[in-house]
């Protein structure tokens, strides 16, 4: 067992998306053609978000925001983290090495712990790849219905707005970049999942090593207690047994003393990319409030109009638009959880407040 065969998903994410990181101790290369690949998606992902920014800049700002802004944000998230993966590689190939020193043990007790943290999480991770894959996939089609109505396209014909030449142009460079689109926005997102399960895989090893830890102290005391521990005269072990007891105990300790230094280097790999990570969740959580906002607000300005003097089917309407917007809003399928920036807000001051105490 070592940290490359531990999760098969884990590989296969990372060849397919092409981000090529560390799998091994030894940093080995990736073969030539898995590094044309990577090179080939790079490119694709390059011309994507050149000619995005490109749109951004030209198309109107309702449609750059609504179409544009959400996906720019992924991307430079990705580029973001993965600069800071490929920046710290050899630290990345040092926790490795550490990791398959402790996972090479024949314990089974430590492989069992290993597999039961890792399985629960195997199928919502792949359901989040199949899934988001298959909506973006959806997503970008939809502007493909256009060539029925048209001969000559613009930017704006593009469900994500991208500039690749002169508008108008005609349907074979709008159906050319509509593809570039829709390759490079499923690649985007399946970069970002390959890195979410590479940093998620490389957490869960070390909560193994802790829960083991944890399974291998109480042992430690619920196996080595005497026979005779109800005999209040007994005040001591053995010499064998407290020696066995302190020699268990020692190589536990070490044990311990070597996950503590992984978890150091974890943290100083994953804490920027953990920053970004926040600041992002609360950058779309700002987009979500403000969605909530103005459609709680949608009969604001009318009811400052003249619209008493219209007929009552008119004020029914409208009156029944002012009671809809009175109902609270929430984009969570749980009522015990909001989506909505107050709430992400609560929760982290909980979570401060726990880690202080």
């Amino acid at each position: 067992m070592d940290f490359q065969n531990v999760n098969p998903l884990n590989v296969k994410l990372n060849r397919f998306s092409g981000n090529l990181l560390p799998m091994t101790s030894d940093d080995s290369l990736f073969p030539a053609a898995w590094r044309i690949y990577s090179a080939v998606i790079w490119l694709i992902e390059t011309i994507q978000t050149t000619a995005v920014i490109a749109g951004i800049l030209i198309v109107p700002r309702n449609k750059a925001l609504q179409d544009a802004t959400v996906g720019l944000v992924v991307t430079i998230e990705v580029f973001f983290l993965l600069k800071q993966m490929y920046m710290y590689r050899v630290l990345v190939t040092q926790l490795i090495q550490k990791l398959n020193e402790i996972l090479c043990s024949e314990d089974n007790t430590l492989k069992i712990i290993v597999r039961s943290t890792l399985k629960p999480v195997e199928i919502p991770l792949k359901f989040y790849c199949i899934a988001g894959t298959g909506s973006i996939l959806v997503w970008c089609c939809m502007s493909f219905t256009v060539i029925f109505e048209k001969n000559y396209f613009l930017y704006e014909d593009y469900r994500l707005p991208i500039v690749l030449s002169k508008q108008p142009f005609s349907m074979e460079m709008f159906l050319l970049g509509n593809c570039i689109a829709t390759i490079a926005s499923v690649y985007m997102f399946i970069k970002k999942v390959a890195l979410d399960v590479y940093m998620i895989n490389l957490v869960l090893l070390v909560t193994a090593q802790y829960r083991y830890i944890a399974v291998k102290l109480t042992t430690i005391f619920r196996e080595n207690i005497p026979q005779d521990q109800h005999n209040k005269f007994v005040k001591e072990y053995s010499t064998v047994d407290s020696l066995a007891v302190l020699m268990k105990m020692k190589a536990l300790c070490r044990h311990h003393n070597t996950v503590v230094q992984i978890t150091l280097m974890l943290k100083k790999l994953l804490s920027l990319n953990m920053s970004l990570m926040y600041l992002t969740n609360v950058f779309l959580f700002c987009f979500l409030d403000i969605m909530l906002i103005s459609a709680v607000r949608i009969t604001d300005n009318a009811f400052h109009e003249k619209w008493y003097q219209f007929g009552p089917s008119l004020k029914d309407m409208l009156r029944m638009m002012i009671i809809t917007n009175n109902l609270e809003c929430k984009l969570s399928i749980s009522e015990r959880f909001s989506l909505s920036l107050p709430s992400f807000m609560t929760v982290r001051l909980n979570v401060l407040l726990i880690l202080h105490i």
